[in-house]
């Protein structure tokens, strides 16, 4: 058990970055800090012959206490998000946010505009583990208005 542990530790290290969300870019000052972070979890090819050409790349996205974002985006690919602990609130597509709590999972449609995440609490961070199916050579993350700071 400990072994096993071990090994999935080591791995969930080394993927750290492999698809990491919300790429930033060389900072001008003043700096800014984003409120999410992220820590990937895994990568696989999927098996299926029909869907040889598509991977489910994992990561768990934490949202600070009262963090904001409000970088317009979309992702090229099929997202679902699990709700680990705390509170979010997110906007798709310039509509009202939909709120989402610890236990419940959401769904992103392919490219959908995806312009609001907050996490209400001004106490504890939010963690949601966040699912996209991918298919090869798609980019998982593309902003809106690139070149808006």
């Amino acid at each position: 058990m400990k072994l096993h542990l071990i090994s999935i530790l080591a791995i969930a290290a080394s993927c750290t970055n492999v698809f990491a969300q919300h790429h930033t870019e060389p900072e001008v000052k003043p700096k800014i800090v984003s409120p999410l972070s992220f820590l990937s979890v895994r990568s696989e090819q999927l098996t299926d012959e029909e869907l040889k050409t598509f991977k489910m790349e994992s990561s768990v996205m934490t949202v600070v206490p009262g963090g904001v974002d409000t970088v317009s985006h979309r992702h090229d690919c099929e997202l679902f998000g699990y709700v680990l602990e705390g509170t979010i609130e997110v906007g798709l597509d310039k509509k009202t946010p939909v709120t989402y709590t610890a236990g419940q999972m959401f769904f992103e449609k392919r490219n959908i505009l995806h312009s609001y995440t907050r996490n209400p609490s001004a106490e504890h961070p939010a963690k949601v583990l966040l699912i996209f199916i991918i298919k090869d050579g798609r980019p998982g993350y593309t902003r809106e208005y690139p070149n808006a700071r």
